[in-house]
C-alpha cells in the first residue's frame, strides 16, 4: 500500500466520522459505502462492494442504546477492508479483522468522551454569559478534533499496522480462516432474516414470495426483480395519494324509503 493510498483511505475514514458526528449521521458512514471507496482505491471496486457487504450484514444491526455505545462500524469497515485486501485476502479476514478493530476504536472514544466531560463546564460558563456562539463553536470544535484524531488514527495504522496484522493473519489456523468463510456466506440469509423481523407485514408477504418465484423459477437478474419491486411500490403509492385526494361522498338519503316510512307512521 502506498503512502497515497494510506493517506486517501485515512481521509476516507475521517469523512464517514465527520458525516456521522457533525452532518447529522446521513448513513454515508456505513461499510456499504466506505469498503467500496477503500476497494477503489486499492484498484479493485468489485472486491470492495463484495466486502462492504458482508461487513454491513455484521453491523447491520448494531445500534448505540443509552449510554452503551457499540463496537465502531465506520473504522472496522474501513480498516478491515484495508488490510484484508492489501494482503490479497478475502472476506474472511476482513470479517475477522473489523470486529477487534472497532472494538479497539471504540475505546478511544471513550477516552475522547471522558475528555469531552472533563471540559463541560465551560459550556456552563458560556451559557450563564449567554453567548450561544461560543457553545456552537466549542461543540463543533471537538467534532472537528475527534474527526481529526480519526482520521490519523486509521493512517497511522495502515502505515504501520500492515506488517503486524500480516504476521497475525498468517498466525491464524486454516480452520478458523474455513470457518470465517462459511460464516460469511451464511451472513446475507442472517442478514435478510433480521430485515425480514422487522418489516414482515401479512398484507405484503404475498411480494416476497412473488420475488422469489421470479428468482427460483424464471432466473431473472436482481436488477430486473427490483425493477418489478419499484413499479409495484410506485403504483401502490399513486393509488394510495389517489384515494386520500378523492372526496367522500355523503351518502344521500333515500327519498321513496323517507316517503314509505312516513306513510307507514
Amino acid at each position: 500500500m502506498t503512502l497515497v493510498q494510506a493517506l486517501l483511505i485515512a481521509l476516507v475514514a475521517a469523512a464517514g466520522q465527520a458525516a456521522g458526528d457533525i452532518g447529522g449521521n446521513v448513513m454515508v458512514n456505513r461499510p456499504i459505502v466506505l469498503a467500496p471507496l477503500v476497494g477503489a482505491i486499492l484498484g479493485d471496486l468489485q472486491q470492495g462492494l463484495i466486502m462492504g457487504a458482508a461487513l454491513e450484514l455484521i453491523f447491520l444491526g448494531v445500534v448505540s442504546i443509552g449510554g452503551a455505545t457499540p463496537s465502531d462500524s465506520n473504522m472496522g469497515s474501513v480498516l478491515g477492508t484495508a488490510f484484508a485486501m492489501s494482503m490479497h485476502q478475502g472476506v474472511e479476514i476482513a470479517l475477522a479483522l473489523a470486529v477487534p478493530i472497532g472494538i479497539l476504536q471504540q475505546m478511544v472514544k471513550y477516552l475522547v468522551y471522558f475528555f469531552r466531560a472533563t471540559t463541560m463546564h465551560k459550556v456552563e460558563e458560556f451559557a450563564e454569559a449567554g453567548d450561544f456562539g461560543k457553545i456552537t463553536r466549542f461543540h463543533f470544535g471537538h467534532c472537528a478534533l475527534y474527526v481529526t484524531l480519526y482520521g490519523l488514527i486509521a493512517f497511522v495504522s495502515l502505515q504501520f499496522g500492515a506488517g503486524a496484522m500480516q504476521a497475525l493473519v498468517e498466525k491464524i489456523p486454516a480452520i478458523i480462516i474455513t470457518g470465517l468463510g462459511a460464516a460469511s456466506q451464511m451472513l446475507p440469509a442472517v442478514g435478510f432474516a433480521l430485515l425480514m423481523n422487522m418489516l414482515w407485514d401479512n398484507r405484503l408477504c404475498v411480494f416476497l414470495f412473488f420475488g422469489f418465484i421470479l428468482s427460483v423459477y424464471l432466473n431473472l437478474p436482481i436488477i430486473a426483480i427490483a425493477g418489478i419491486a419499484a413499479t409495484i411500490g410506485i403504483v401502490m403509492i399513486v393509488q394510495d395519494i389517489s384515494a386520500s385526494r378523492t372526496p367522500r361522498m355523503a351518502a344521500q338519503p333515500d327519498a321513496q324509503s323517507e316517503e314509505e316510512a312516513f306513510f307507514n307512521e
